[in-house]
């Protein structure tokens, strides 16, 4: 029933967005990109699960959980490729946590690695997701969105604090029980970000992941004509990737369309010109995506040795 609800929630937002869309200018602006372009933004999308691989490697590394870095970087591609068939954002990290296991790596220390590994990626798109409301004050119209935006950096800020000093906080008995699996991930979580060295590295590596989604964007603005700056994709782009993470719909179709006409609006993109960029910036993230479905088939499922 979830999946059918995400689905539906997928269909009607894109049809919404559609309807209010010229579906003629939609196909010539499709039909305008270039395949050296195409071919440039794909290979952005791709070089991210390559930079995540090496920071969930990073993550390993501190926490006393290695696996070795080839296969870090292996099992995120396979993992990017589920997070975009699966129906929750959430799906490839289930699978990575499951193939890092038959790996050899206890499930506990996979579950740990592979929260903090998207917890530093998630700081540094708040982090983005903030400056870029800043930068961009009052042009963004819309009432409450800039506050929310820029409300995303406290929050997530007070969630990771809560998370590292978990295990030792006064909870309630029955609180505390169900607390209790997520006890190691919290002295993990410390060990994480407390530790100046590894939490500038691991900081360094999310921001250049999340460099790789702003440039495939502009690439793709630039190559349809668009008049969409690179000092405004870093603004933008952030906002409606974390709005995309929001698990409403399937794989985030839909809602990423919704929050591309809305952001991009704020950089004077019209609604046919967002829409083209978030459906060619979706493919794109499915076509990244194939080098994990083969590597899942073809090995990607069977066990390695850590290092």
């Amino acid at each position: 029933m979830l999946i059918a609800a995400k689905v539906l929630v997928s269909a009607g937002l894109l049809a919404a967005v559609i309807a209010a869309s010229d579906l003629g200018t939609l196909a010539v602006l499709l039909g305008r990109l270039q395949p050296g372009a195409a071919l440039l933004a794909v290979a952005s999308l791709m070089g991210i699960a390559a930079v995540s691989g090496l920071r969930w490697w990073l993550v390993g590394r501190v926490i006393a959980a290695p696996l070795s870095l080839r296969d870090c970087i292996s099992l995120m591609f396979i993992g990017s490729f589920f997070t975009q068939v699966l129906p929750t954002s959430i799906g490839g990290d289930a699978v990575r946590i499951l193939l890092a296991g038959r790996r050899g790596l206890p499930y506990g220390r996979a579950f740990s690695g592979v929260m903090l590994e998207r917890a530093s990626g998630l700081l540094s798109l708040v982090l983005l997701v903030a400056g870029g409301a800043l930068w961009l004050g009052d042009r963004i119209e819309l009432p409450g969105l800039r506050l929310v935006l820029l409300a995303s950096l406290p929050g997530l800020l007070v969630i990771l604090g809560l998370l590292c000093c978990l295990d030792s906080l006064p909870l309630p008995a029955a609180l505390a029980r169900l607390a209790r699996p997520f006890f190691a991930l919290a002295g993990d979580a410390r060990k994480v970000m407390l530790a100046p060295l590894a939490s500038l590295a691991l900081l360094g590596l999310s921001f250049a992941s999340q460099m790789l989604s702003v440039v495939a964007v502009f690439v793709l603005a630039q190559d349809l004509g668009l008049p969409l700056g690179f000092a405004d994709s870093l603004a933008l782009v952030p906002a409606i990737i974390l709005i995309t993470f929001f698990p409403l719909s399937f794989a985030g179709w839909g809602v990423r369309e919704g929050a591309s006409v809305i952001m991009l609006g704020i950089a004077g993109i019209g609604a046919d010109q967002a829409l083209a960029i978030s459906v060619l910036f979706g493919i794109g993230l499915l076509v990244a995506g194939l080098p994990g479905c083969l590597l899942w088939l073809y090995g990607g499922r069977g066990r390695s040795r850590r290092g």
